[in-house]
């Protein structure tokens, strides 16, 4: 501990770490980028807000669990993949605070805040978004590897949070060892290509992926660029918010239009019954 405490960690020459964050997105090209230290055009000034409330969220729903968590923003470290990051933290539901005895033991949290249209998608599905669930499987590996086993994460708890209007939902997620080894070889493969100065070109994202729009290594990714100019070429379709919008307002339309109409039928032909009925002849 001593020795931990006299170190000075800036003279340290340490080469550089893949974030969870980063491997989640499923995207090998966009880690080895950032391995190299490829810039990033500098954030929007409205995106840098945005970060900031997802940032001071995560620090309320801290503070509220802060007596629950047997650790937060947790550190582990793998140096044979070169990767490092902080888990949110590590809940513990003792056995008479739990619903179910099953949801009883330690459990890593992630935290996530998003805009309603992405909360909305999330609700509906019923589901964690594919690159959470994997950022959640790095922390439940990282963190079993890093403490030698020593901590029984039964699993982990991704809470998202509609920035606009609180509501929350939680998922649960359990070790996928089968996964987890599929995208650590893809890791090593990478790491192997880096030392003879070769990027992983055939580890990218499918070219119809939403994430190549906003990539911040789209100027030097010509997966990414070849990505855009095809999608470029597929049938416009409206974007869902739009979409959701113009069949809202034809619900209300609708409903409009019938309380207007109340019973009255439109002109056309009618039967016998409905003459009768419209003159009161018995």
């Amino acid at each position: 501990m001593v020795s931990l405490l006299q170190e000075d960690r800036r003279k340290k020459n340490k080469e550089p770490y893949i974030k969870p964050s980063s491997l989640a997105k499923g995207c090998l090209m966009y880690v080895a980028f950032e391995l190299r230290g490829e810039p990033k055009p500098p954030f929007d000034a409205r995106v840098g807000r945005i970060l900031s409330v997802g940032t001071d969220s995560h620090r309320r729903l801290q503070r509220a669990l802060e007596r629950h968590c047997l650790s937060q923003e947790l550190f582990f470290e793998i140096p044979e993949y070169r990767i490092h990051g902080y888990c949110d933290g590590i809940l513990y539901i003792p056995e008479h605070q739990a619903e179910e005895l099953a949801s009883a033991g330690y459990w890593a949290l992630e935290f996530k805040t998003t805009a309603s249209s992405e909360f909305a998608k999330v609700k509906a599905a019923g589901m964690p978004k594919e690159e959470h669930e994997r950022q959640a499987q790095i922390y439940l590996w990282g963190l079993d590897v890093y403490f030698n086993g020593a901590l029984p994460l039964k699993g982990a708890i991704i809470y998202y949070e509609d920035r606009d209007t609180l509501e929350h939902l939680a998922y649960e997620v359990y070790p996928d060892a089968e996964a987890m080894a599929d995208l650590l070889a893809r890791v090593k493969k990478m790491l192997e290509g880096l030392e003879d100065d070769r990027l992983p070109e055939d580890d990218v994202l499918p070219a119809d992926h939403w994430a190549h729009r906003y990539c911040a290594y789209l100027d030097v990714c010509e997966a990414g660029q070849k990505a855009i100019e095809w999608q470029a070429r597929q049938p416009r379709e409206l974007p869902d918010e739009v979409l959701a919008d113009i069949i809202a307002k034809r619900i209300v339309a609708k409903k409009g239009a019938e309380k207007i109409q109340g019973n009255k039928k439109k002109p056309g032909q009618r039967s016998l019954l409905d003459l009768s009925s419209d003159m009161g002849w018995d």
